[in-house]
C-alpha cells in the first residue's frame, strides 16, 4: 500500500493516464489529495494504466485502521493553523498509514530547526494547508501530540502551495513557485544526501 501526499510524483503521462486524485503537470501525473496509489487496467483494454489516489474511509475495504502515533513516529501532518510560538497541525498519516480520523497535533517554536540560536518566526516555516513531515515528541499533556521537525534535515514541509500553484524545494529555508517564481520562506524537508 502506497500511500502519498498532494504533490507525490506518480509516474510518466507516456506510461500512465491520470485517474481520480491526480492532475498532470507537463509529462508528469501527481497527487492531489493524501491516500492510497491504486493501479487500474485500461478503461478499454488497450490503454494506459490508470493510477488513482483514493482517499480511504471507515467501513471501506482497505480502509486505514486507526494507527495512533507513538513516541518516534513519522507522520504525515497538515497545517491548520499558525501561532506565534506553535502551529496547529492535524496528521494524517502514521509511518505511512493513512489514519482514519486525523489526530491534533502542535509543532512548537522550540521543534522546529536544529539551529536555535535565533527567535524561530513560525510564519517563516510553515503556512495554513502546508504539509509537513515530523517526528512524534510527546504524546502531549492534554489532547494534542507533540511534533518535531528539528531532529533530522529530511523534517520539514514537504508540499506547499501559493495561489494554488506547487511551490518547488530551492534549499532548507526557501520555496519557489514552479509557475512565477515567486519565493516563500519555509522549514524545508530535504531529501536525503541534498545537503
Amino acid at each position: 500500500m502506497q500511500v502519498v501526499i498532494p504533490g507525490d510524483s506518480l509516474g510518466s503521462t507516456a506510461e500512465l493516464a491520470a485517474g481520480a486524485g491526480c492532475y498532470t503537470a507537463g509529462s508528469t501525473i501527481y497527487a492531489s489529495v493524501l491516500g492510497v496509489v491504486t493501479r487500474l487496467p485500461a478503461h478499454d483494454g488497450a490503454g494506459a494504466t490508470v493510477v488513482e489516489v483514493r482517499r480511504t474511509k471507515d467501513g471501506e475495504a482497505g480502509a486505514a485502521a486507526p494507527v495512533p502515533p507513538q513516541i518516534g513516529s513519522i507522520v504525515i501532518a497538515k497545517v491548520t493553523n499558525i501561532a506565534a510560538k506553535m502551529a496547529k497541525v492535524d496528521i494524517m498519516s502514521v509511518d505511512g498509514t493513512p489514519v482514519s480520523e486525523a489526530f491534533p497535533a502542535v509543532i512548537r517554536a522550540e521543534d522546529v530547526r536544529q539551529d536555535t540560536t535565533q527567535e524561530v518566526q513560525m510564519a517563516a516555516c510553515f503556512r495554513p494547508g502546508d504539509f509537513v513531515r515530523a517526528s512524534v515528541i510527546s504524546l502531549g499533556t492534554r489532547r494534542d501530540y507533540v511534533l518535531s521537525t528539528a531532529l533530522s534535515d529530511d523534517l520539514g514541509v514537504v508540499y506547499a502551495s501559493l495561489d494554488g500553484k506547487q511551490l518547488l524545494v530551492q534549499d532548507g529555508k526557501t520555496m519557489v513557485c514552479s509557475k512565477t517564481g515567486a519565493k516563500e520562506p519555509r522549514k524545508v524537508a530535504l531529501a536525503p544526501g541534498s545537503v
